[in-house]
């Protein structure tokens, strides 16, 4: 159990995951058709041949078994049994190099020498992420998250104000460490160097 570094209260990881299951529920049921419409599309996402607009117009088929597989789902998991299963093991801190492959090369990233001049870039843009890059810091463009997999509309990431390095809410941080810990591939190994005969 990880350990909130701003509070230093331990975070119970799956205690987090039903918070935010009842959240979907609650915003399913909610009389805002914003936040009922975006929750029945994430909803929808368990079958393949239901959209948002045949959930809300049966609203009794949504369990919260459904609103837990969701999460799950969400987080990089097949389903809640899985998510249960997996969720005590604590996933190390995400490498940020993983999110720049040669195959995302064609994103335009600004890249910086400090954190300063990267905050400034990122500004209050919502499509820009910042992240540290060894002794560099980086602002990529959401696109090239989403090519790897990852959801850039996640909440959690407005929480953390895009920052990767000096987030500002550290359980949405945790949260969105395990989720590209278990998404985003990793960089394929560089093969060794050819030796030259003697």
């Amino acid at each position: 159990m990880r350990t909130d570094p701003f509070s230093q209260k331990p975070i119970d990881a799956l205690a987090e995951y039903k918070v935010r299951a009842s959240k979907l529920l609650k915003d399913f049921a909610s009389a805002d058709k914003r936040r009922a419409f975006h929750a029945a599309h994430r909803l929808a996402s368990l079958w393949p041949e239901v959209d948002a607009n045949t959930l809300l117009a049966d609203p009794s088929r949504i369990q919260r078994k459904h609103a837990l597989a969701v999460i799950a789902r969400e987080m990089g998991f097949r389903d809640w049994q899985h998510l249960t299963e997996e969720a005590h093991v604590e996933m190390p801190a995400f490498d940020t190099t993983r999110l720049f492959p040669p195959s995302t090369s064609f994103y335009l990233n600004a890249w910086f020498a400090t954190y300063e001049e990267a905050r400034d870039a990122l500004g209050t843009r919502k499509d820009r992420f910042l992240f540290p890059y060894r002794h560099q810091f980086v602002v990529c463009e959401g696109g090239l998250l989403a090519s790897l997999g990852v959801d850039v509309k996640d909440e959690d990431w407005e929480a953390i104000g895009r920052d990767w390095a000096k987030p500002r809410d550290a359980r949405a941080h945790y949260r969105l460490n395990q989720k590209l810990a278990r998404i985003v591939p990793p960089l394929p190994e560089r093969p060794a160097p050819k030796r030259k005969p003697s």
